[in-house]
């Protein structure tokens, strides 16, 4: 079974264009520039030039400043939505050694997940009183998963990423995602309304789940995240979204999950293929994550149903 390391950087995901030029989202015809947020700091790519047909994953490593802990309060994104699959902001607990872009399909050992975008996926704001906190210096990674489906050479444009941070640090509560879903994907050619489910029961408590990024790929139909109580019983939703590839959000959530509690989440697939499709990295293969934010957290990041 393929390591956490290597699939996480698909878990943001496929990208066509928005119509609106705002932060957070794609756009498809030269947006005017995103602006560098009034507190925080702005990280941008180089342009990068793609043969027809294409496919590559480029990476852009940057450092926070070195002057305190960086409160993340929000991310705003922009980029072309013409050849721009999906981008992933993460941290890597190596130093930075370079300057270069790099090719990054495999996702470093040290790497955690920050954040990422999608089809639709808005600008990010977390609820007051809380942040992300980043180690002062942190080596940041901007990922970009590129493909030219054109018959023509193409440059992709940059890409900018605002992390925008708290003026103070001093009494947030820190937020953190749990990564729910299953790697064990296997979808028959030919076949309808194919479930696939994973989960976990976390030893800590999720006080306050306040958001879900849920991801699936071109044959995904629906994707639920429930709670399962302790000894069974009813199971409460905390997330319920009819998957639409073509419009990835960001959606919030009222919920909370007691210490032992089943947290699971379940994507039913539908395949008119001739060939089966497995779990993997790119669009052709599938996908069956949510990442949920809540807060306090003790971890930035944790897995859950997914080794």
């Amino acid at each position: 079974m393929m390591r956490v390391r290597q699939c996480l950087p698909v878990l943001f995901f496929a990208l066509t264009a928005c119509a609106e030029k705002v932060p957070g989202t794609i756009a498809d015809d030269g947006p005017v520039p995103l602006a560098p947020p009034a507190s925080g700091v702005q990280f941008a790519s180089e342009p990068t030039a793609l043969e027809p047909g294409e496919e590559a994953y480029r990476c852009f490593d940057f450092e926070l400043p070195k002057d305190g802990v960086f409160p993340l309060v929000g991310i705003e994104t922009q980029a072309t939505a013409l050849a721009v699959h999906h981008f992933g902001i993460f941290t890597n607990a190596l130093a930075k050694d370079g300057t270069k872009p790099y090719e990054c399909e495999a996702m470093g050992a040290a790497w955690g997940l920050v954040s990422g975008g999608g089809v639709g996926t808005p600008a990010m704001r977390f609820p007051e009183g809380t942040a992300m906190t980043l180690d002062a210096g942190a080596h940041i990674v901007l990922q970009l998963h590129l493909i030219n489906a054109s018959s023509q050479p193409t440059t992709v444009d940059t890409v900018r990423v605002n992390l925008v941070s708290a003026q103070e640090s001093a009494s947030l509560a820190s937020v953190g995602l749990l990564i729910t879903g299953t790697l064990a994907i296997d979808i028959p050619a030919k076949s309808a309304n194919v479930l696939a489910k994973g989960g976990c029961e976390p030893a800590e408590p999720l006080e306050h789940v306040f958001a879900a990024f849920p991801h699936m790929h071109k044959l995904g139909r629906r994707i639920e995240t429930h709670v399962v109580p302790v000894g069974g019983g009813a199971a409460r939703s905390l997330s319920d979204v009819t998957w639409d590839f073509s419009d990835q959000g960001i959606y919030p959530v009222d919920g909370t999950a007691k210490a032992g509690e089943r947290i699971e989440t379940s994507c039913t697939f539908d395949n008119p293929l001739d060939t089966a499709v497995e779990f993997g990295l790119h669009t052709a293969n599938e996908m069956c994550v949510n990442v949920l934010y809540y807060y306090p957290a003790k971890e930035r990041s944790s897995f859950c149903g997914i080794p």
